[in-house]
């Protein structure tokens, strides 16, 4: 079973505010440690925020 957006826009919320998922759904957990992955990897390259253009 596929996740709905609205699923996938909740977890994604949950991982940005380091909230802990609290489901045991294979499939969530996937995505929700996807996110996490992302965003780990954005820190350490500094990819946070807007660039600046001036």
């Amino acid at each position: 079973m596929t996740l709905s957006s609205h699923r996938k826009h909740k977890i994604y919320i949950a991982a940005t505010m380091r909230y802990g998922l609290g489901s045991n759904d294979p499939e969530e957990i996937a995505y929700y440690e996807k996110i996490k992955e992302e965003m780990k990897k954005d820190r350490e390259l500094g990819n946070i925020g807007k660039s600046r253009t001036d």
